[in-house]
């Protein structure tokens, strides 16, 4: 529970506690919780009195840390492309689950394939090695892998119903490779 909501659910408890005593209803002064104090106005509201004191901020913290998606392998499988991936969980969160899309583009631009593949069950600190394959194009037909979708994962605040498109891959940096283009 943060500051904020345990501030506003002692004043509701300690407001409601005073409700009997309505017929002698005037403005009365408490010690919040965490040290500041509280005038509790006979209306029904209340406002912290210390000054110098400021309010709880509403804004949501800023994210910290990021999961990182790197390009580390390239090989030729007969006449297919095999790529291997690793997921770093920087978070101080687990990664549950996330499913990124990999297209492979020609030369001239064209898609040729896009596969996916998932990470799952990475908690902070943890890495996952994956493996993706391009079936009927060789590595040297290959010249851009795009990573795309993500959308249904669930990590942090985010979970599989999360509806603002792009918010999953916006929380994984994506690592330029010596191997092919690879970006987000």
């Amino acid at each position: 529970m943060t500051r904020q909501h345990w501030t506003s659910a002692a004043m509701a408890l300690l407001i409601g506690a005073l409700a009997p005593w309505s017929a002698a209803r005037a403005d009365f002064e408490v010690t919040g919780p965490d040290g500041r104090r509280i005038l509790l106005k006979d209306d029904g509201t209340w406002r912290h009195l210390d000054a110098a004191a400021p309010e709880p901020s509403k804004e949501k913290p800023a994210e910290t840390g990021e999961a990182v998606l790197s390009l580390e392998r390239r090989t030729e499988v007969g006449p297919n492309c095999r790529f291997g991936l690793r997921l770093v969980n920087d978070f101080p969160y687990e990664i549950h689950s996330i499913v990124p899309s990999f297209a492979a583009y020609r030369a001239n631009g064209v898609l040729y394939e896009t596969v996916s593949v998932g990470f799952v069950s990475m908690k902070p600190g943890n890495t996952q090695y994956r493996e993706i394959l391009f079936r009927g194009i060789t590595c040297n037909e290959i010249a851009r892998v795009q990573v795309n979708g993500g959308d249904r994962c669930v990590m942090g605040d985010l979970d599989r119903f999360s509806s603002e498109p792009g918010r999953c891959l916006a929380r994984v940096r994506v690592v330029p490779s010596d191997l092919v283009r690879f970006e987000k």
